[in-house]
Parts: structure tokens; sequence; C-alpha cells
């Protein structure tokens, strides 16, 4: 009977500890500066803002060859394995489409390329469920028809600090970043369909990160929860209170983002959740 593998990018930014505990195979994307390129994961968050804000250019960021994911692929199919690939927004990366040439080029019959429509914490959450159901022994069709009931469910909210990393990646349109700075707005942005968007406007951080927690559910039974963090501790801080005043005992972890992603929101605060049911029960 074939294994399950699952695999992903980086920027899930899942700790080694989880990775290896899952057996999870992880292809990088990168950041390009002029003087050099830095593979995503290969360096800390304070390090690389240090970097990013010190910097005289805004770096580019690239995805993953349809090669480096062949190599991948090609070692796990080899092993007798099938392969689940659970991977960055198509909305907002072409890490998709070079995964599905790579499965085309090695073994499609086993492969099967998950679009998250998410990133980040939102992505991490689809590869751990994946990876607990590929150990209970689900197969490869069942993994990942659970996988698009879950897409439906998962929540991704986000509140940047500075709307220029945005505006300078193209990720929202400048006229929309524009208006946000010059009117002190704080926009809550959020993924629909694969891309970023505005969920809300509001003047200030403190209603903009209890916005976020209003759309939390009101109970925490099957709730799987991640902060999510990019330099923004005191904002985390701020939103774990707001949590536990809502849902007292609610495990709160906090999720730090990638670089790749880092450098397209900059200083950022959000928090990404699935409420489970019985079929897709939460543990880490």
């Amino acid at each position: 009977m074939s294994k399950i593998k699952i695999v992903t990018d980086t920027t899930a930014f899942l700790e080694e500890e989880v990775l290896e505990r899952y057996g999870i195979k992880v292809v990088p994307l990168y950041v390009n500066f002029t003087e050099e390129t830095i593979k995503d994961g290969s360096i800390d968050n304070a390090t690389y803002f240090h970097k990013l804000m010190n910097s005289p250019e805004v770096p580019s960021t690239s995805q993953p060859s349809p090669g480096d994911f062949a190599k991948v692929f090609a070692r796990l199919v080899e092993k007798g394995n099938e392969v689940v690939a659970i991977l960055i927004s198509s909305g907002i990366s072409g890490t998709v489409e070079s995964a599905r040439t790579a499965a085309k080029m090695t073994a499609p019959a086993h492969i099967s390329i998950v679009d998250s429509l998410s990133t980040s914490g939102g992505l991490a959450l689809l590869v751990l469920a994946a990876a607990r159901a590929a150990q209970e022994g689900k197969s490869r069709e069942e993994i990942t028809a659970m996988l698009e009931n879950l897409k439906s469910k998962l929540k991704v909210f986000f509140v940047p600090e500075s709307l220029k990393f945005l505006k300078k990646g193209g990720r929202i349109g400048g006229a929309q970043a524009l208006l946000g700075t010059l009117l002190q707005i704080k926009p809550i942005l959020y993924f629909s369909g694969g891309k970023i968007e505005v969920f809300d406007r509001v003047r200030t951080m403190k209603k903009a990160l209890a916005r976020l927690v209003h759309e939390l559910p009101t109970t925490g039974e099957g709730l799987e929860l991640f902060l999510l963090n990019a330099e923004s501790g005191e904002n985390i801080q701020r939103l774990k209170d707001l949590i536990r005043q809502r849902l007292p005992g609610l495990p709160l972890k906090t999720y730090e983002i990638s670089p790749v992603i880092a450098t397209h929101v900059g200083p950022v605060a959000g928090l990404t959740f699935i409420k489970h049911t019985q079929n897709t029960v939460p543990g880490v």
C-alpha cells in the first residue's frame, strides 16, 4: 500500500520539529536582492526585517522552478509514495503552476496539487490537516477531498502596520494603498478567492484588532487558530488579550510569517482559523 507524503512550500513556514514529525517535504521560494538571493526560511525574521528596512532597493520574490518540484516529487514516487502538494495561492504566486508542470514531468497519476488559495498560517493549517490525515491512513483522494472542504472554511485576516509594502509589491491596487495612507485608515485585509482583498476599513489599529476578533466563532469547540505575526509583537499581545476575553481557554499559537510573505506585507498582525467538524478534528 502506497504511503502518502505531504509537500508544501516555505511560505507555510512550519517549524522544523513539525516537519520532521510528519515527514513533510518543503520546496523553497526566494527573495532576490541585487547582490544576493535568499532562500525563504533560511533566515530569521528579525535579521531579515533589519535587512529589508535598511536596503535601498525593494527586493523581488520568486517561485520555485518546475525542476525544484520535480526533484522532490521524483524521489518520493520512486520510493513507492503518493504525493499531495499543498501550496501558496495561485492568486499571488506562480508556485502552483510550477508544481503542476513538475507533476506532469514526473508521475501525474501519483501526485495531487492543491491550490490553498491562501498562504502563511492559512496554508500551514491545511498542511497540518493533510499530514494528520496521511498518518491516519487516508488515501490521496480522501485527503484532497478533505482539503477542498477545509479551504471553504479557512479564514485569513490581517492588518498591516503600513501599506507601503503591499503597494510596492502590487498585491493590492495602488489607489487603495494610497487612499489608506492619506486618510490614516487601517484596512483589514483577507484572502478571498485566493487573492488579497479589503475586508473592512477602520480608523485605528485598536479598532482593527477588535474587528478581527469579532470574526471568530462564539465558541472555541473545534476551532484551530494561529495568530499571524511579522515584527508586530505589541499588536499580537493586544490580539491575544481580546481573544482571551471572547474565548477563554482557547490555545493561542503565534505563527511567524516567512520572509517571502513579509517582503510583501511588512510588519503585520492577523489571525487565521478553521472551525473543524468531527471529520477534521484539529491537533498539531
